[in-house]
């Protein structure tokens, strides 16, 4: 629970620092640069030095972070700047979706019935969520679905690559990725965008707070708690995170909450948690014949 505070109160930090006089490329720039860097020297401190990865290894972790992390988070917090924290993480959990449609074509993996009816209630409340953005937010909303789309397929690479090493090393690794990432985009600065770092203190104590309650944080809490509690229950407890976001955005964005957003989350939400507590009840039953 609280990794998924720790990532929910990314979004409303990084509207405060766009509000400061950032933006979406400079905020995430720095915020994974500082996070690296902390992560270097928590890996440093809990493994005692051990040795670093191979080369091989290295560049297929700084793959997954420049092409998964930079790019699914980049087109996230681009579209927030149009459109309410709340409804892009509900209508971003779409994810699941993309991931059983990506399972069933390449891996034959056919989905079983608790999915199809779990998929079918987070359409319905993924539906009803996108009613609620202004027709002019339609480019948001068309980031946010390529978002989840993106991160279906970063973590096929990523459960790929943790196989590979420990979840420190490749937590720290992935991220240092995403940094060079960023960094590759700000050189570049493709399709005309532009980069706005950080100019005050407000901005940096902002892309501060997010880079470290943010995102190094919750990454070490989902770490400790996957130890402790597994995957299974992992991903349950971490269906809370929508319910925090909405309640960040509302507090601190003075975000609109209506009947529509409320029904349109539980709905999604609701399927999500149906869908993991059934999914761990039928694995242990099979493993129990």
């Amino acid at each position: 629970m609280m990794s998924s505070l720790g990532f929910s109160i990314g979004p409303t930090l990084a509207k405060y620092a766009y509000d400061a006089g950032t933006n979406p490329l400079g905020v995430m720039t720095i915020r994974f640069t500082i996070a690296s860097l902390f992560m270097l020297m928590i890996r440093q401190i809990v493994t005692r030095g051990e040795s670093m990865p191979s080369l091989r290894m290295l560049l297929e972790m700084f793959a997954v972070g420049a092409l998964g992390i930079t790019i699914v988070s980049f087109t996230y917090f681009l579209a927030i700047e149009d459109m309410d924290t709340g409804l892009a993480i509900v209508i971003w959990y779409c994810n699941p979706l993309v991931v059983v449609f990506i399972s069933w074509i390449i891996y034959k993996k056919r989905p079983t019935r608790n999915i199809i009816i779990s998929l079918f209630f987070s359409i319905t409340g993924i539906a009803i969520t996108t009613g609620q953005v202004q027709s002019g937010s339609s480019g948001a909303i068309t980031l946010i679905f390529v978002s989840a789309f993106l991160f279906a397929f970063y973590l096929l690479g990523l459960s790929r690559t943790l196989k590979k090493t420990d979840l420190l090393t490749g937590v720290t690794f992935i991220n240092i990725g995403a940094m060079l990432g960023y960094w590759l985009i700000c050189a570049t600065l493709p399709f005309d965008l532009t980069v706005e770092f950080p100019t005050n203190i407000k901005s940096w104590l902002y892309i501060s707070a997010f880079a470290l309650f943010g995102t190094v944080v919750p990454f070490m809490f989902s770490f400790a708690g996957m130890k402790r509690v597994g995957p299974s229950m992992l991903s349950v407890i971490t269906t809370i995170e929508p319910v925090l976001a909405i309640m960040m955005g509302i507090i601190f964005l003075s975000e609109p909450i209506t009947t529509p957003r409320v029904v349109g989350a539980i709905f999604v939400i609701g399927a999500l948690i149906a869908l993991t507590t059934l999914e761990s009840r039928d694995e242990a039953a099979l493993k129990r014949r």
